[in-house]
């Protein structure tokens, strides 16, 4: 059997299992984490190259499976981004089933690993992009959940991926018909524009960043964190995967200068509307439209160098992600989802441990000392004002707007409580809140504790 083929069937029936057990949302939860964690862990210690055994069958990693004209193999390459996935999987798998997640999210998790998997390991590589629809299908349902709300989440999920590959599909014919482009210059440098055109549509600039913040709106906030996380890991492998596979790109647009400009502009955008937002979940959707922001601009920043940064940005990301949505999850489940400011009476009051979560993790993911993505976010920076003056101070300004959104919403939490019916968080919730905090700040004391698991992903990725 193959490895593509293992993982695939592994994945779906622990999707399988884990839906039959949704009533019991703290067994599917472990039972999601636990099954993610083994996959996880085989996957680290399977050598590369070699054969592996599990349960009495023969794994090949060399081997590949055909498909309607596409041929499917998880290189070492793609087990890097693979792995970073499974671990979002089984940190947003435990702090669902343990604060009492949606029933739908669960199985869901495996699921999209797997569909997001085979949209990095097909080839060829400029139809991919037809798999991330199903991907991002799979991502709309995670966003619908299992509750009445609006679909606008769910939809424009659809739309980077839809609008993306029409572009990769003209590139794709114009490079396969070499003798006919070879007659017509125009053509060809017309399949490179599409090709630019595409890659640019995959990275959500503003303002086709509307998915980003309608699912912090509109989905339940572990869902949008998950969604928004793993979908970045996935569109980084792929665009990088293109950089390498046609360095000629280069020759018609840097990526190198237009990248950092989509991430200021997104970072700049969602400080914003951060500073201007009335509701908890328009705030929480322009986080994580600032977070996205800022991994591509440390990414645009330090090009083939940045991989470091990125996987280390991608293994600490989840933990504060992770914090921020448990915080907003008991916040909105005491004053419904997407609440407005002026219904947040007593919220610091009586639910001290959710706002110190949502408010402590929202700084966190900007950058804010203490917090986990703290020496990134200051390497960052760094960067920038060494590299590009324009860049750090639009940074700045889209830090600073940011901050003020947190600390609009810090001020109406702390008012005075109007109900004193209101309830106090879960002790589960509680002890989610406290374990990632202390994870985090961990991890910002020790930056370089996980420098080892970060160079062994590196070394899979190179070897594309």
């Amino acid at each position: 059997m193959s490895l593509f083929a293992f993982v695939m069937v592994y994945l779906l029936g622990l999707s399988l299992v884990v839906g039959l057990l949704r009533r019991w949302t703290r067994l599917a939860g472990l039972v999601a984490a636990l099954g993610m964690g083994w996959m996880l862990g085989w996957l680290w210690q399977l050598p590369t190259g070699e054969m592996g055994m599990v349960w009495g069958r023969t794994i090949l990693p060399d081997a590949s499976n055909a498909l309607l004209e596409f041929t499917f193999q998880i290189t070492p390459f793609v087990r890097a981004p693979l792995i970073l996935m499974l671990v979002w999987g089984v940190i947003f798998s435990l702090v669902a089933g343990f604060t009492g997640g949606e029933r739908s999210f669960l199985p869901g998790v495996p699921l999209l690993v797997a569909a997001l998997t085979v949209f990095l390991s097909v080839t060829p590589l400029l139809w991919a992009p037809f798999w991330l629809i199903i991907a991002a299908v799979v991502m709309g349902m995670m966003a619908q959940g299992n509750r009445p709300r609006p679909a606008r989440a769910a939809l424009r999920t659809l739309l980077t991926p839809i609008l993306a590959f029409p572009f990769f599909l003209f590139a794709a014919w114009v490079f396969s018909q070499s003798a006919v482009a070879a007659d017509d210059p125009a053509l060809w440098n017309h399949a490179w524009q599409a090709l630019m055109v595409g890659m640019l549509i995959l990275t959500s600039p503003v303002p086709l960043h509307g998915w980003i913040s309608a699912l912090g709106e509109s989905a339940s906030p572990l869902a949008g964190a998950f969604l928004v996380g793993v979908w970045q890991i996935a569109v980084y492998a792929f665009l990088r995967h293109l950089l390498f596979a046609y360095p000629s790109m280069t020759d018609y647009v840097n990526p190198g200068v237009w990248l950092p400009w989509i991430a200021i502009i997104q970072m700049v955008w969602a400080g914003l509307f951060m500073f201007g937002s009335q509701r908890l979940g328009q705030l929480w959707g322009y986080v994580l439209l600032w977070q996205f922001g800022a991994a591509f601009l440390t990414w645009g920043l330090t090009g083939e160098l940045g991989s470091n940064a990125m996987f280390w940005l991608f293994l600490v990301t989840p933990l504060v992600m992770a914090l921020t949505a448990t915080g907003l999850q008991a916040l909105t489940q005491r004053f419904g989802e997407s609440a407005a400011y002026e219904t947040l009476h007593g919220g610091l009051e009586r639910l001290p441990w959710a706002t110190l979560g949502f408010v402590g993790g929202g700084l966190f993911l900007l950058g804010w000392p203490l917090g986990a993505l703290f020496p990134m976010r200051f390497a960052t920076w760094q960067v920038a004002e060494f590299r590009a003056g324009q860049h750090f101070l639009l940074a700045m300004l889209a830090l600073i707007l940011g901050v003020l959104g947190m600390m609009r919403a810090v001020r109406h939490l702390a008012t005075p409580v109007a109900h004193d019916a209101l309830q106090r968080e879960s002790r589960w919730t509680i002890w989610s809140i406290g374990m990632l905090l202390v994870a985090g700040g961990w991890l910002a004391l020790n930056p370089g504790l996980i420098s080892p698991l970060v160079e062994r992903l590196l070394v899979w990725f190179n070897m594309v």
